[in-house]
């Protein structure tokens, strides 16, 4: 009690529950500690020994309210006020007590309903039903002497009960629509069909309807029942006006359900005449087995074509020309690998040479060292077309990817050894850049043959990519390999960058009235061989004007510049 009556009696606004002999509020934290079984012993100095703990704290407790009345009289309060909160704490402590005592003869808390245990029985039945007005040491000292707060009192306590399980029901599957034999919840699923026949009798209390009604109770479930199929009957209607026939596939999962779900309703007799006649309508689809036959027997076709095309069945999972039959073929060999694709099927697809799962391996390996090879011999050709095996991803695609392939088994170390010698036979490059650095050093290597040095003019119109090569090796020489330095320098690799003097604005504008001073304007060609510069410059003046300064501007008006 202590702070939770202190706070009501000085606000004047005390509030009973239904039994009135408790106080409901909210317990101050400042005074909780007092209630804290650990923190209560601590208080006491006393050890915590799990012997002890319990019977030491009810101690502790009693001894607290024992302090109340002083408490209340500390901060104040009148006589009236202290006997009022002083009296309905006696009065729970009277009851508690005998509670306890019971208790502690008999080892439990179940209480039989003779006369000589009435009073009891019914006063801590009201604790358990007005669990939520109990104050928190209250709520404690029960606890400890092992109340069970779960226990069913009433009707109407196990009709609340029913409803908390019928909204935990909803929070899993978003409705109420609780199946009348759903297995795990047998209870549940009885109650809630015993609210709907009660609603039809208007024998339900209104409190109770209207309670149900707030979390989205279904009373009528047939109505509901009837909408669904009417829904999914239209959606199977729209299916066949565009498909042309009721075999909705797999991936329109809940349409396939209910579909299944007629299937059997009929199989049983339990689908109406009325929905069987709708059905039929459409021309819909009883027995599957004859779909599934003409399906297998179109695949089979499909297969025999192939081997016809291509010498063999091994078609491939993922063949990108007939997926579906890819997948068939797989499906096939599962289904005899578990023992149930049937002997006739078995007779047919050996016809055809089919390849089995336990021969799958070996066929695997033969095609692929036959794709291998055959793949290797296209880049032999290719190198002796372009001069290089760093393969064109525009003009050779599929190869391209090939020997990129061939790269990643490499560096994974999983690449045959006699595959990787075939392909350092033909200076197969391992790496991307590796193959570029050959290819332009045997450019390098013909230039010097040409000119007798290495430097490469810049913007070398010949081969500007010789160029710009040359001019990032003599950059990057400090992140080259010593091989590669050591080969340059055999050659005579020039490694000293020569940069470029760059004009100022002041000069190439006396460039410019010089020019107009010799003919007369200010027009020079873009291209002018006599001076190409002053020709880039004006052009690039032209493109900045916006940026320049108003000086310069000026200075370029009066030079007549033509923008």
């Amino acid at each position: 009690m202590l702070g939770s009556n202190l706070t009501l009696l000085k606000n004047s606004n005390t509030m009973h529950n239904i039994d009135g002999d408790q106080i409901r509020t909210e317990q101050p934290g400042k005074l909780y500690v007092r209630y804290n079984k650990p923190q209560a012993l601590k208080g006491q100095n006393k050890a915590l020994r799990s012997e002890l703990s319990n019977e030491l704290y009810l101690k502790v407790m009693d001894a607290s309210q024992r302090n109340l009345v002083s408490d209340l009289q500390d901060d104040g309060l009148d006589n009236a006020s202290t006997s009022r909160a002083t009296l309905h704490d006696e009065t729970w402590e009277v009851m508690y007590l005998q509670f306890k005592n019971f208790v502690i003869r008999n080892g439990h808390t179940y209480i039989s309903s003779d006369s000589e245990h009435e009073k009891i029985k019914d006063w801590i039945n009201r604790q358990i039903l007005n669990r939520p007005y109990l104050l928190e040491y209250q709520f404690l000292k029960l606890d400890i002497l092992g109340v069970n707060w779960n226990i069913v009192l009433s009707r109407d306590h196990t009709w609340k009960f029913m409803l908390k399980r019928l909204e935990d029901f909803k929070k899993e599957f978003g409705h109420c629509r609780v199946p009348h034999s759903w297995k795990k919840d047998k209870q549940l699923a009885l109650w809630v069909m015993r609210q709907r026949k009660m609603n039809l009798q208007v024998k339900i209390l209104d409190y109770r309807r209207q309670l149900l009604n707030q979390i989205g109770f279904t009373w009528a479930i047939q109505e509901t029942y009837n909408k669904q199929w009417e829904n999914y009957f239209c959606q199977l209607a729209d299916f066949k006006k565009k498909s042309g026939h009721c075999n909705v596939p797999g991936k329109n999962i809940k349409l396939v359900s209910w579909i299944e779900r007629q299937r059997l309703s009929k199989k049983k007799n339990l689908l109406a005449s009325q929905r069987q006649q709708r059905l039929n309508e459409l021309e819909f689809v009883w027995v599957f087995d004859k779909i599934k036959k003409k399906d297998w027997d179109e695949k089979y076709r499909q297969l025999a074509n192939f081997n016809k095309t291509n010498g063999h069945s091994f078609v491939p999972v993922k063949y990108y020309e007939n997926k579906l039959l890819g997948n068939w073929v797989a499906l096939q060999r599962k289904l005899q690998a578990q023992g149930k694709l049937s002997k006739s099927r078995l007779d047919e697809l050996d016809k055809l040479n089919f390849v089995w799962s336990t021969q799958t391996t070996f066929r695997l390996k033969l095609e692929y060292d036959l794709l291998w090879d055959g793949n290797f011999e296209k880049l032999i050709e290719y190198k002796r077309l372009n001069g290089t095996c760093q393969v064109s991803l525009k003009s050779q695609p599929l190869l391209q990817a090939w020997t990129t392939w061939q790269r990643k088994l490499f560096y994974e170390g999983k690449l045959a050894p006699d595959r990787g010698a075939r392909l350092d036979s033909i200076s197969f490059p391992w790496s991307v850049n590796e193959g570029y650095w050959k290819k332009m050093i045997e450019l390098l290597s013909a230039f010097y043959d040409q000119f007798g040095h290495t430097q490469v003019p810049s913007q070398w119109p010949e081969n500007p990519r010789l160029s710009a090569w040359v001019y990032r090796v003599r950059l990057e020489k400090h992140r080259l390999e010593d091989a590669k330095i050591a080969l340059l320098d055999q050659m005579g690799f020039e490694w000293t960058i020569q940069h470029k003097t760059v004009a100022g604005w002041a000069a190439m504008y006396e460039r410019l009235l010089a020019f107009k001073e010799d003919f007369g304007h200010a027009r020079v060609p873009v291209r002018w061989p006599e001076d190409p510069k002053l020709g880039k410059w004006i052009s690039r003046m032209r493109n900045e004007k916006t940026k320049l300064s108003n000086e310069r501007l000026a200075l370029l008006q009066a030079a007549e510049f033509h923008w």
